[in-house]
């Protein structure tokens, strides 16, 4: 912090009045409160703007979609074009409430991997999302921060909570009445919990469906092999967690992205985002992508009538078939497991074409949505809480290699990690614990076995095949150090959950 002589005295009251409200908000969606007031400060001119003057409009929030239609206030100015359409609040809390439920959505995914009190992070990504024009945005709100010492505020956010840092994420809330938003009434598709997304902005508008029809131009197929979504010149998004397997270009799909989305067992999905615009791909091969990150825009290369979406779905179950699906199928997988409010309807029908396949999606929960849950306070439903007591278990860790998936099946073994309860972070925390020290115990056990084996002279017959799976299943838990486990399920606990390690050494240097 500045010294306090050079400090103005109208921002410094300024920030001092909304700290309060922009730690609540800090509390509920994990936005750091350094960040939310350098913004509000930044975007209203110290509440001086016209916007915050007639209409409690703080961040310079324009109307989404919706939002006129449903006859909520606005106000026009003139911004990137002349004659914007502006939100309009009742009040100031309401508008920092936009803010947060507006950084909740698909363009800002990143900033939410950052920890609450990661001020740097945050800054930066609301620059690179493109929040604001101003090349120099970030470093402005940096600059207030350590200038007034805003970052205080993070830090009393958090040693003040009730709940977990971030528990709000995923709910909806109708701005202006206060009212639990239903499809009808929301202003803007939100992603649940950051985890899904739909591959553009909106409601998907598909120009031509999977399978058989009459080819719209020479070149065209009669089988189609995908699903056509009206989309001139989009953005295009990851539609979760994923990895870029192949970008490239050919004569018929022009250019195009493929990415893998990973399945419990060995099985995935890939997805083919093609015909994207010349110069827009913003991924690599080896990439690795989360729902609502921007991978391209939309584009007429290729073989095509004009500019739109073309996606094609594969889907591997884990035991070698690799075929070509309906990509309906899978769009209805990802809005009942994300719980997105966008409609999937065919142009000029309106016909929601996600009808009658919602109630056949498999919910049974990935090992990283069983975490994910847990982290963000979400419970499990109770049908994916019965499949993933069936499905989660220590047969899927003998084949696992993947330190989410031994964790996440170690607390299923134990009944753990599953459940409900008034403080969903310190059940997590107490489950992570004890699994690593189940594993090192199951480990050393495993090594003194084998050594009570041979000294007893168990091998003097021949082994069955029973018997030889058993011995082989020993020798590979002899070479696996419980020290060094115990230590992966330490490091994998950091790396996943920043804030609460953060907590727990504060609470050691207390001691």
């Amino acid at each position: 912090m500045a010294n306090p002589e050079k400090l103005n005295p109208e921002k410094l009251a300024f920030f001092e009045k909304y700290a309060p409200i922009a730690m609540e908000q800090q509390q509920k969606y994990g936005i750091p409160a350094s960040v939310t007031l350098a913004q509000m400060y930044i975007e209203s001119d110290g509440g001086k703007s016209k916007l915050a003057d007639k209409g409690n409009n703080y961040f310079g929030i324009k109307c989404p979609p919706g939002w006129v239609a449903a006859g909520k206030p606005y106000s026009v100015h003139n911004d990137d074009k002349s004659n914007e359409k502006f939100c309009n609040y009742s009040s100031v809390e309401e508008s920092v409430l936009h803010h947060s439920q507006f950084l909740m959505g698909k363009r800002y995914a990143k900033c939410r991997q950052c920890a609450s009190d990661d001020y740097r992070g945050w800054a930066t990504g609301l620059q690179s999302a493109g929040y604001a024009t101003n090349r120099n945005y970030a470093s402005m709100i940096v600059n207030d921060i350590e200038t007034y010492g805003l970052q205080k505020y993070d830090q009393m956010a958090i040693q003040n909570a009730t709940q977990p840092i971030g528990y709000a994420r995923g709910e909806k809330v109708d701005i202006g009445g206060g009212r639990p938003m239903t499809a009808a009434t929301t202003p803007e598709p939100f992603i649940a919990a950051g985890t899904y997304s739909l591959p553009v902005d909106g409601n998907v508008i598909v120009t031509s469906l999977f399978g058989h029809r009459n080819a719209p131009t020479a070149g065209a197929s009669t089988e189609h092999k995908g699903l056509d979504i009206a989309a001139k010149y989009e953005d295009v998004y990851s539609m979760e967690k994923g990895t870029v397997v192949d970008v490239g270009s050919d004569q018929k799909s022009g250019n195009y992205i493929k990415i893998k989305y990973e399945r419990a067992e060995g099985k995935s999905y890939t997805v083919s985002f093609c015909h994207l615009d010349n110069n827009s791909i913003k991924v690599r091969k080896g990439d690795s992508v989360e729902a609502g990150d921007v991978i391209a825009r939309s584009g007429a290369t290729g073989v095509g009538t004009g500019p739109h979406l073309h996606l094609t779905v594969r889907k591997d179950d884990g035991q070698g078939n690799n075929e070509r699906i309906d990509p309906l199928d899978y769009l209805a997988e990802i809005t009942v497991r994300g719980n997105l409010t966008g409609k999937v309807q065919m142009k000029g029908t309106n016909e929601d074409l996600l009808a009658g396949r919602l109630s056949t999606v498999d919910v049974t929960p990935t090992p990283h949505e069983v975490l994910l849950a847990q982290q963000s306070g979400k419970n499990l439903t109770p049908a994916q809480q019965k499949n993933a007591a069936q499905g989660i278990n220590l047969a899927n860790l003998a084949k696992s290699n993947d330190p989410l998936m031994m964790l996440a099946c170690l607390m299923g073994a134990n009944g753990e990690g599953l459940s409900s309860g008034d403080n969903i972070i310190s059940e997590l925390i107490s489950s992570l614990f004890k699994g690593a020290i189940l594993m090192g115990i199951s480990l050393d056990r495993s090594g003194k076995t084998a050594q009570q084996d041979v000294v007893a002279g168990h091998q003097e017959k021949p082994e069955t095949a029973e018997e030889k799976s058993v011995t082989l299943v020993r020798r590979e838990r002899e070479s696996v150090d419980p020290d060094k486990a115990r230590e992966l399920a330490m490091m994998n606990f950091d790396a996943e959950y920043p804030e609460e390690s953060h907590t727990v050494m504060r609470q050691r240097q207390l001691q």
